[in-house]
């Protein structure tokens, strides 16, 4: 296609009232209620500060094409992935940004399976934005406010929580980040019989707990309180609440990767041979709990849209990825931060251990990611440099350059979907090994950013 394009790794996004405006959402509410005439689209939103202005955007395009528009308020975004399966709505629009800062917004496109529409739909809906001329229905949509929207939720994520009288012993930090996750997450755990600490908890789109991201350079203060409060875990959100990163008794905090092969591995041992859907970024602890437990391991470009589709066309069990989104297919398969949280619990629940313990089960590697600031229309252009400048080593293509060093590691550059910047990631078969791809790679990187 010759239009620009709005649509990353996930979803549009943008700083408000430059690229994301009313306009454009007007625009995105119109181009998606072209693709489903006169049919029922879910509208949901973020707590950022411009979400129920771009929201009211979106709802009024729905409404000039004459669709039926559920109002679903705040909600996370597998809350509103859920209730479009479960109301077998034609789509869905969630505004937000998930985890970029607070000047940003954006729009997610969800498909009547409640997953992110297909890269087919998001180019029809790219030329229709661009060619900015919808023929307005001579009867207007019908608008509705959903009351209740996570019961649905709720109802079905418990089913998949193992009973246990040891839950009301448990004591949990839920970390959400000022986000939408608050809704989710520690209410849900209350229901279970958990003592919930929260931090973070108020809805607020400017962050003033942390950023949004939950790496591990923001999460401090979590893994302080886990100790203070001789928790048994901890859990941090993004904005959105599709992602988790946990910390455990002891204060360490876990690497998204680490998370997923924990999860991988309960998984793996009770159903042999399923398979499981990661992107090309992702630790080799991934793919040797895989070897270990007879799964079958499939590679992706990185981005949950890529990571959800390819399970439901390969029909795995998991899916999951570098930055603490997990895919549960039982439930949904999409990146839900609340479901992560509840297989966690199983995980301790179910061998009667402590998280540290359990993370401590497997396989050790170190990792290193860093992110390169790069304007958005020279990031292609530095990729392109970099593998011209690697040559042979480049060892796949899939999503950037990535190079595998045979009994050392593996190092990888890609552009961001979501955001001006070049991401790289390295990992080492031990410290030795990830210090000596970083000092080999990183001037190369230097280099083709010239």
């Amino acid at each position: 296609m010759n239009t620009p394009q709005l649509f990353g790794t996930n979803g549009i996004r943008g700083v408000v009232g430059k690229t994301v405006n009313v306009s454009l959402a007007y625009k995105v509410g119109s181009s998606v209620g072209s693709l489903y005439p006169r049919r029922g689209v879910l509208v949901g939103r973020d707590g950022r500060t411009s979400s129920l202005m771009l929201s009211e955007a979106v709802i009024a395009g729905l409404l000039a094409q004459g669709n039926r528009v559920d109002d679903c308020g705040m909600i996370t975004t597998p809350g509103l992935q859920f209730l479009v399966k479960e109301t077998q709505a034609a789509g869905a629009i969630m505004v937000t940004a998930s985890h970029n800062p607070p000047d940003y917004n954006g729009f997610k496109v969800v498909d009547s399976d409640g997953i992110e529409i297909p890269r087919k739909r998001e180019e029809r809906i790219e030329e229709l934005v661009q060619r900015n001329s919808w023929r307005i229905s001579p009867r207007p949509g019908d608008r509705s406010q959903r009351g209740e929207p996570l019961e649905p939720y709720f109802s079905k994520i418990m089913l998949h929580l193992k009973q246990s009288q040891a839950l009301g012993k448990l004591r949990i930090v839920a970390d959400t980040g000022n986000g939408v996750a608050s809704l989710t997450t520690p209410v849900l755990l209350r229901r279970l019989g958990c003592h919930v600490v929260t931090l973070n908890d108020n809805i607020d789109g400017a962050f003033p707990g942390r950023e949004s991201e939950p790496r591990p350079e923001n999460l401090g203060a979590l893994a302080a309180l886990v100790k203070s409060e001789k928790a048994d875990f901890g859990v941090a959100h993004d904005g959105d609440g599709d992602r988790a990163m946990f910390v455990d008794e002891t204060g360490v905090i876990h690497l998204g990767d680490r998370s997923l092969a924990l999860i991988e591995d309960e998984v793996l041992k009770k159903i042999h041979g399923a398979k499981v859907v990661t992107p090309v970024n992702s630790s080799m602890a991934v793919s040797e709990i895989a070897r270990r437990r007879g799964g079958k391991l499939i590679l992706t470009k990185v981005g949950s849209i890529h990571v959800a589709r390819t399970m439901i066309a390969e029909k795995a069990i998991l899916g999951g990825e570098e930055n603490g989104g997990i895919f549960y297919a039982p439930h949904h398969p999409v990146r839900d931060g609340t479901m992560a949280t509840i297989l966690i619990l199983n995980a301790i629940l179910e061998n009667r251990m402590p998280l540290s313990k359990l993370m401590a089960r497997l396989p050790k590697f170190y990792m290193a990611k860093e992110k390169i600031a790069c304007k958005d229309n020279a990031k292609n252009g530095a990729i392109a440099k970099l593998k011209k400048m690697l040559g042979t080593k480049v060892s796949s293509t899939l999503d950037g350059v990535r190079v595998d060093l045979n009994g050392r590691g593996w190092f990888l550059v890609r552009a961001s979907g979501t955001e001006p910047l070049i991401r790289m990631y390295a990992e080492g078969k031990t410290e030795s090994d990830l210090r000596s791809i970083l000092d080999e790679f990183k001037p190369v990187i230097a280099q083709s950013m010239k």
